[in-house]
């Protein structure tokens, strides 16, 4: 009886503990249901059908997604996306890299200023960015402009309104924005390095370029691996800078998949095939993912540097 009674008492408590931790976790189990789950089973739901408002549905099936694959925007999408990621990503990395590198381990005064210095832009709203380069950008009285005036150059730079540069000038601006970021993550990375590690180094007589290549990249895996998961999923979901800068244009050739599924949703009224959309580049950030996961690993990525 004295068990029976004992293992019934460990029962009650182990349900109460359940009840408190369930009750912990409700908040954010309600959020994503809400603000992530509905969304997305909406937006699936919305993809089989044409309509412009909740009233006007027409069945459609999969008319949608024919339209998407004959959609000639789509290429230039797709193209935009992949360079947004091929070179924001490893420039951001590099200059984080080295502006951490040199600020943790070179300069003996000044370290947070110079932090704060670089990791301002990215404290800056989005919005402020993207209107003040795009001010600088202005092919007859921006600052690039009067620059090439002033070195005598009778050149006119028209970078947002070129078609095949708006891409490369708003891209630019990303990674003048988002480098500091990158630089604050190595500059954490690089504060967990043993100090034994760098002393043994020094020792066997390594070069500074040796020292950052056998010390400094090898036991920064982690954050390398961190800022490139980080930097692929932003960039599929840049939307402010590419809308306030360019709109997407000229015709399409800045667009991004944000920009473009807000122009033909709410733009042009067509909710149905900017649910597709939706969907398609959904399931295109899921499939890189899961690339990601599993060439990179998953979980605590500190971990995984070591192996």
């Amino acid at each position: 009886m004295a068990k029976v009674a004992v293992k019934t008492r460990v029962l009650q408590q182990r349900k109460k503990y359940n009840i408190a931790g369930y009750l912990f976790i409700l908040p954010a189990f309600l959020f994503f249901c809400v603000y992530i789950l509905y969304p997305i089973l909406f937006v699936s739901w919305g993809s089989v059908f044409s309509w412009n408002n909740l009233r006007n549905i027409e069945f459609v099936g999969l008319n949608n997604f024919v339209e998407i694959v004959e959609d000639r925007n789509m290429v230039k999408i797709l193209r935009n996306s992949v360079l947004w990621i091929l070179i924001t990503v490893p420039v951001q990395a590099c200059i984080g890299f080295f502006l951490a590198y040199l600020i943790e381990e070179h300069l003996k005064k000044g370290k947070g200023f110079f932090r704060t210095v670089f990791f301002l832009p990215v404290a800056t709203s989005v919005s402020v960015v993207a209107i003040i380069w795009g001010k600088m950008y202005l092919p007859y009285n921006g600052l690039f402009q009067t620059i090439i005036s002033s070195v005598g150059l009778n050149i006119t730079v028209n970078v947002l309104g070129n078609p095949t540069a708006s891409i490369y000038g708003i891209i630019f601006t990303n990674i003048w924005e988002w480098t500091g970021w990158s630089m604050i993550m190595y500059v954490a990375g690089i504060s967990q390095i043993p100090e034994e590690l760098k002393d043994a180094a020094k020792i066997d007589g390594a070069t500074k370029w040796k020292e950052i290549k056998y010390v400094f990249l090898p036991t920064l895996a982690s954050t390398h691996k961190s800022l490139l998961m980080l930097g692929i999923i932003g960039s599929l979901q840049t939307f402010a800078l590419v809308y306030t800068m360019t709109n997407g244009g000229p015709n399409y050739a800045s667009e991004m998949p944000g920009t473009y599924i807000f122009k033909m949703g709410f733009s042009n009224q067509q909710m149905g095939y900017a649910s597709a959309l939706s969907v398609v580049f959904l399931m295109f950030a899921l499939l890189l993912t899961i690339a990601q996961i599993r060439f990179l690993g998953s979980g605590y990525f500190m971990k995984r540097g070591k192996e």
